[in-house]
């Protein structure tokens, strides 16, 4: 799967979610620093999830699977850029803004998913989804065991701006490449789709 420069890539959009997902970790010595207590932390764990339902429901119903994919890089970057904001120590509203930001940047994962899916072979499909699969789970606690370790001597809010500013640099890094490989992506899903309409 990784000697497949597209797949690769796409596994890799995917695994981004390692520095994204490190926030809410850190949710409850964030609301700490903050002077909040259970209601700051719920609302700092439910300001990505919210940001990333909005982009679901936009991406999804408003946004053709095309553009989607032309849209994927620039919504990677968005997903981590924002919490580099958090190193100002902004108020809570802000932070709460700064993160909803992330989440909508998120909503790339729903073209990424189908992306890697429409270019995985049959028969090496179950092995890829699995590899896939638990890559992820294993970057996201990964992730939030070494921001929980660092938020111990730097403090909740610089760790999620290092967050923020390593998955902008990866996340800019892989954008660049998905620019050369998107086009071919696109034009094989428009395919499959002629194909599928041409059969039935």
């Amino acid at each position: 799967m990784f000697r497949n420069r597209t797949l690769r890539t796409l596994v890799l959009f995917g695994w981004l979610a390692g520095f994204y997902v490190l926030p809410e970790g850190l949710a409850a010595p964030y609301a700490r620093e903050l002077g909040g207590g259970a209601l700051t932390v719920g609302l700092l764990m439910a300001a990505m999830p919210v940001g990333s339902v909005i982009s679901a429901i936009v991406l999804g119903r408003l946004v053709k699977p095309s553009v989607r994919l032309r849209m994927m890089g620039w919504l990677a970057i968005l997903a981590c850029a924002p919490l580099i904001g958090c190193a100002a120590r902004p108020p809570l509203g802000v932070v709460l803004g700064l993160w909803a930001l992330s989440g909508i940047g998120s909503g790339y994962q729903i073209a990424a998913a189908p992306a890697f899916v429409q270019s995985v072979p049959d028969s090496g499909r179950g092995l890829a989804f699995g590899v896939a699969q638990s890559g992820l789970l294993a970057v996201q606690g990964l992730g939030i065991l070494i921001g929980g370790a660092a938020a111990e001597a730097l403090g909740p809010a610089p760790v999620v701006a290092l967050a923020g500013l390593a998955g902008l640099g990866a996340a800019t890094l892989l954008a660049m490449g998905w620019t050369h490989l998107r086009g071919d992506v696109i034009a094989a899903g428009r395919a499959r789709a002629e194909a599928a309409a041409a059969a039935s």
